[in-house]
Parts: structure tokens; C-alpha cells; sequence
């Protein structure tokens, strides 16, 4: 049934083609230095307000943090290889099959002179938002009680277990094509806060709660791969708290189960997106 709710509510989705105006989230001086290379999935394409992000079948727009980042630094080249739906071994060996045709894999970017380079990986590896699913509730004021439920917290558990090794192998990877870039692993959260908001993030504040502690595991999980493997970690939840899917227009980052613009469901919106990139600038070393 909590399987029905999903889809219900995901459908419910009013897709609306506005204008989007690109403005820097700062200003820098032009560095001939930067070869900039952008790996991953739907985190770093962007929102789909531009039909033609259909194009090449990965949904890349104008608007992705990446972008933002590429022109705040003034890159002396920028390429995202970034694409919905993508997993760990997308980026590293297998190409992944769009409604536009096959994507090589993306680190087929990489070159060794390579100087900067941004991931955001993991969730599709572990189809994240199924694991939070039972924790939603079919009506407001009902708690789902999936904080206190065993196969629940195994699944998540058993996910993270699993994340860590391939997103380790898929930064060594990185790093053995450009070895003198540096390369940054942007977290994932702020979509959950420590409340509830039926039928936007429809679970209880507990549960709530809940599962934003699931992805300070999961963050966790992220960081210990980045330090192994000489990455940098962008903490993007901690940045986002007071800014989730819960959070009054112009202050949300993301959209919840039911989104309120024409952001995808539990992704990043324009000002989530500005701020992501905002936080990957301040986060190079």
C-alpha cells in the first residue's frame, strides 16, 4: 500500500516549462587552470524546466550545480558527464541505457590534466528513497513507526554496507585517470528535516528524524571513501538544515515526495542547486 502511496503521490507532479535566468552565485577571476570534469546522477543535472534536457537522454540543464560551479570559477573547460538514474558503475565501466540511447561510461571524461572534479554518486546504488518508504504514512497525523521496525533498519544497513567498497573503487578509478585533480564527493541529505509535512514529506516528525540520521550514515559512508582515496567531502546536509522539503518557498533546497515546483520529487531546487554549487566552491582545498 505505502508502495502505492509513493507512486500516487510522485504522479501528482505538474511538470511546467519556466524560464530560468542563470546568475552567478559569485564573481572570480578568470583561472586558465581549471579543467573541470562533472560525474554523476540526477543530483548534478540540473531541474528539468528545459524540454531540450532530453537530448542526449541524461536530462543535463542549464541550471546544475556543476554548471553553476564551472561558471563561478571560470573554468578553462567545464564537461558533465552526469546523468539521471546514474549508479557507481556508470561512472566506471558500464554504460547506462537512456530513453535517448546508451552513455558511455562517464569516466571516459577524465584526462590527465584533468584539475577538478565532482561527484555525487550513491543513491541509486542503493535506491535510497525505497529504503525510507516505509516510514511514510497514507494520511496526515498517522505515524508509520518505521524507526522501531528491524527489516527496515537492516535494509538500510545492509545498503551502507554495501556503498562503501563501490564508491571507494569508483574514486580510485577517478583518481588513476586524472591524478593531479581534485576531486570532491558531494553528500547527500537535506531532502528530510526533523519534521513531518503531509503530503510533501509525508511521514511522522519521528520518523522524520529517523531517517535523517540515515543519511548521516550514509554521509558517513560517503566521507570515510573520500579520505581513503585523497577526496574531499562536501557536507551538503548540514549546510541544508532549516532548508528542506518542509521549508516555506525560497527557503527549501529540495522538494519533497510531492514537489511544489516543477523540481523533480526529493531532489534539489534552483536555490538548492546555487547552493550546492556554493558549497563545492568553498569546499576546494
Amino acid at each position: 500500500m505505502k508502495s502505492a502511496l509513493s507512486s500516487v503521490l510522485a504522479g501528482c507532479v505538474v511538470a511546467l516549462a519556466l524560464p530560468w535566468s542563470h546568475v552567478a552565485i559569485a564573481d572570480a577571476a578568470p583561472d586558465s587552470a581549471i579543467r573541470y570534469v562533472a560525474l554523476g546522477d540526477s543530483r548534478a543535472t540540473g531541474s528539468p524546466h528545459d524540454p531540450l534536457s532530453i537530448r542526449d537522454g541524461c536530462f543535463r540543464t542549464a541550471d546544475a550545480y556543476p554548471q553553476i560551479v564551472a561558471d563561478t570559477l571560470r573554468a578553462a573547460s567545464y564537461v558533465s558527464r552526469a546523468c539521471a538514474g546514474a549508479k557507481t558503475e556508470n561512472i566506471t565501466d558500464t554504460a547506462q541505457f537512456t530513453i535517448t540511447g546508451p552513455q558511455p561510461p562517464q569516466i571516459g571524461a577524465l584526462q590527465p590534466d584533468t584539475t577538478l572534479v565532482t561527484v555525487s554518486i550513491g543513491g541509486n546504488d542503493i535506491a535510497w528513497s525505497s529504503l525510507v518508504e516505509p516510514c511514510y504514512t497514507l494520511a496526515p497525523g498517522l505515524d508509520a513507526n518505521c524507526r522501531s521496525d528491524a527489516t527496515t533498519a537492516r535494509r538500510m544497513n545492509d545498503a551502507l554496507t554495501v556503498l562503501g567498497p563501490k564508491v571507494s573503487a569508483t574514486l580510485a578509478a577517478i583518481t588513476g585517470k586524472s591524478p593531479a585533480a581534485t576531486v570532491l564527493v558531494v553528500g547527500h541529505g537535506g531532502i528530510f528535516g526533523d519534521r513531518g509535512c503531509w503530503p510533501y514529506i509525508p511521514t511522522s516528525d519521528a520518523d522524520a528524524a529517523f531517517v535523517v540520521q540515515f543519511f548521516v550514515s550514509m554521509n558517513d559512508v560517503l566521507a570515510d571513501a573520500a579520505r581513503s582515496n585523497g577526496a574531499y567531502f562536501v557536507d551538503v546536509a548540514a549546510a541544508a538544515a532549516g532548508h528542506d522539503a518542509c521549508a516555506g518557498s525560497g527557503r527549501r533546497w529540495f522538494e519533497g515526495l510531492v514537489p511544489r515546483s516543477f523540481t523533480m520529487p526529493l531532489h534539489p531546487t534552483h536555490e538548492g542547486l546555487r547552493a550546492m554549487a556554493s558549497l563545492v566552491v568553498a569546499s576546494r582545498p
